[in-house]
């Protein structure tokens, strides 16, 4: 058996992980680490993993799940609001930029189809970076939002355009060329409306009984097959698998189901994908590089500029607001992604001598390791170059700030999820103020349609909370899933405010005392509350007095859901849960007639203190005893505790042989 494809993947995925982490670190794009990855491992430096049929087609699975995930955006309705923007803005940026690119290659001696081919890849931006900036800077409902994702949705029509170009191009005539590319069209053009009839007519209803199933392995594969299915039906024709993906995406994206889709479908996307900028990577020639390392440098700082200039002076002519057309120049200045895949392509047609390959792989990676660092410091460039203040952004104190500066005695919402959300309607019946702030950045994409005082942020920020007016709120409502994340909010607060209440939900009471200590108000367990709810309408529907069952409920409550704590475990039930922290079970410990802790108390054993557990009750004759702690231990008598699983072990010991 062959375990060259298992050996050369288990070198590039180490070695990502370690790249990654370390790029993590360094708050740099996990694009450029792939392809660092992809430079050491190749030729250029250690020649570690040899060329492969078996990666590259993994990692051309990498690009057609990414034009699968771009497809997932696109909607007829959402296309023709932003027709201007898409076709207009997004058609003239193209075709100037990839223009002037190719005048500039022709001008150094590319001849005029590597010079167009050229131009085309490099008047592309970079679709993942780019909006990936957006969304963490919630700028997609602002106007620049709205320039730069048209002018990115006709930038990956053009991509995929360009993808089925270069086949055509590496042909030898131009009488073949024009047929070629005539049948090309046309093939495109009739799997276009047969995809999307599909689409509207049939994926729809299959997603539909699929969601009934509840599966969710069965979604995924069915997301999975659709997209590989594509792909196999373009090949099959002759045209690019990438476009396969893409019309598979389109198909999905007048569905409901494409967010759930683009979530299950990511880590696939992004894992190959990475093969991809690995295999790209591979490509870069180290040696020449250092050779040319001037000469890209100057050539990065051409490309930045000349496409900036471009978008900015068509963004101008578009809307009236310079500050908003610089930020589209800087933000879209880039080289992309797809100019990698198109020089991958050029190269398998050998199009491209290498040393003109490692130019144009160098000044594109070079500009997109770029783009993080100019979107973030985007308002010191245009405070220079415009007179105009820059628009500012929504994610950024100041303009939380500025937003809510005459909001005051208001709730603020941490969290707004099906709990958040639930409290903020609530509020609004009462007309009471609320501002809300979550770090899903589609959650907030969605509720921002309806909802003003709804903000994209980390809610552990203190400048962001004191952004969101903490300082003047009455309340604060915790809603988050993760108790960790719940514990540093309510830390950042106490840090900002000593005195405001702060009410922490959380599923179940694993972090109580731990979010109590770290200054909550009161921690209401989701779990817990449904428990008391259900118990109510028992009681109720037994004919208890409604008195007695307030009374009751208060009690635990007081008691901190003391009745409450621990479950029994069951055939099915892990002792680990999703964190892998050890669950908290409920057991009880008969003692039988040879029980070394026979005769003793309970209090004696101090079955608390050495084996860390909580005694609930002990039971004698199915009667739960009061005053249990100094009563001598009988044979039959049942000691009910609560602890984790190893906890539970050590307690039993402890009580049936004396030894722990």
């Amino acid at each position: 058996m062959d375990f060259s494809l298992l050996n050369q993947l288990l070198v590039i995925f180490i070695s990502s992980v370690v790249a990654i982490a370390v790029f993590h670190r360094l708050r740099l794009p996990a694009t450029l680490s792939y392809l660092i990855v992809g430079v050491l491992l190749g030729p250029a430096a250690t020649d570690t993993i040899a060329e492969s049929e078996n990666i590259a087609l993994l990692a051309e699975m990498g690009v057609v799940f990414l034009l699968f995930s771009i497809g997932l955006e696109f909607s007829f309705a959402h296309m023709w609001a932003l027709r201007r923007i898409v076709f207009g803005l997004g058609g003239n940026q193209v075709l100037l930029c990839g223009i002037g690119i190719a005048i500039i290659a022709f001008i150094l001696g590319l001849p005029l189809p590597i010079a167009l081919i050229l131009g085309a890849g490099l008047a592309l931006s970079s679709t993942a970076i780019v909006s990936k900036e957006l969304t963490s800077r919630n700028e997609l409902k602002l106007p620049i939002g709205q320039q730069t994702m048209g002018i990115l949705i006709f930038q990956d029509i053009a991509a995929v355009f360009f993808l089925i170009l270069i086949p055509v191009l590496a042909g030898n005539s131009e009488q073949n060329l024009w047929v070629a590319l005539g049948s090309v069209l046309a093939k495109s053009t009739l799997l276009l409306v047969t995809m999307l009839l599909i689409g509207r007519w049939i994926l729809p209803h299959l997603f539909h009984e699929i969601a009934k199933v509840r599966s969710e392995e069965l979604f995924v594969l069915t997301a999975l097959v659709i997209a590989l299915l594509a792909a196999w039906v373009t090949h099959s024709m002759h045209l690019s698998m990438a476009l396969g993906g893409f019309l598979a995406g389109m198909m999905l994206g007048e569905s409901h189901y494409r967010h759930q889709v683009e979530h299950d479908i990511r880590p696939f996307r992004d894992v190959l994908l990475g093969l991809f900028f690995v295999s790209v990577g591979m490509m870069l020639d180290l040696s020449l590089f250092l050779q040319h390392w001037l000469l890209i440098l100057l050539l990065t700082a051409l490309l930045l500029i000349f496409k900036a200039s471009i978008i900015t002076w068509l963004a101008r002519k578009h809307s009236d607001m310079p500050g908003t057309a610089l930020k589209t120049g800087l933000y879209l200045a880039q080289g992309g992604e797809f100019c990698l895949a198109l020089i991958a392509l050029v190269n398998q047609h050998d199009l491209l001598t290498n040393t003109q390959s490692a130019v144009v792989l160098s000044v594109t990676i070079l500009s997109m390791s770029a783009t993080p660092f100019i979107i973030r410091y985007s308002h010191w460039f245009i405070r220079k170059l415009s007179s105009q203040k820059a628009p500012t952004t929504q994610s950024e104190p100041n303009a939380i700030a500025a937003a809510l500066e005459s909001v005051t005695n208001h709730t603020l919402i941490c969290g707004y999820g099906r709990v958040g959300q639930s409290i903020g309607r609530f509020l609004d019946k009462q007309n009471l103020p609320y501002v809300a702030m979550d770090d899903d950045p589609i959650r907030v994409k969605e509720a921002c349609q309806a909802e003003r005082k709804v903000f994209f942020g980390d809610c552990r920020r203190p400048d962001l909370l004191e952004a969101a007016g903490l300082d003047r709120a009455n309340l604060v409502v915790i809603c988050v899933d993760v108790n960790e994340n719940a514990e540093k909010i309510t830390q950042a607060i106490r840090l900002k405010n000593q005195q405001i209440p702060i009410i922490v939900r959380t599923r179940d009471d694993t972090s109580l005392e731990t979010l109590r200590n770290a200054g909550a108000t009161e921690v209401i367990p989701e779990i817990f509350e449904s428990s008391l709810m259900m118990i109510k309408h028992v009681l109720v529907m037994l004919g208890t007095p409604s008195e007695q069952i307030r009374e009751q409920i208060d009690a635990v409550r007081q008691e901190r859901y003391q009745m409450l704590h621990g479950l029994y475990q069951g055939e099915r039930t892990s002792i680990i849960d999703k964190k892998g922290l050890p669950r908290t079970f409920l057991h009880g410990i008969q003692l039988p007639t040879d029980a070394s802790s026979l005769g003793k108390t309970l209090e004696f054993v101090d079955l608390e203190g050495r084996c860390g557990i909580e005694i609930h009750h002990l039971k004698r004759h199915d009667i739960e005893l009061d005053d249990w702690r100094n009563q001598p231990l009988l044979v039959n008598d049942i000691v009910v505790i609560s602890g984790n699983h190893e906890q539970l072990e050590q307690a039993e010991n402890l009580l049936l042989t004396g030894y722990s």
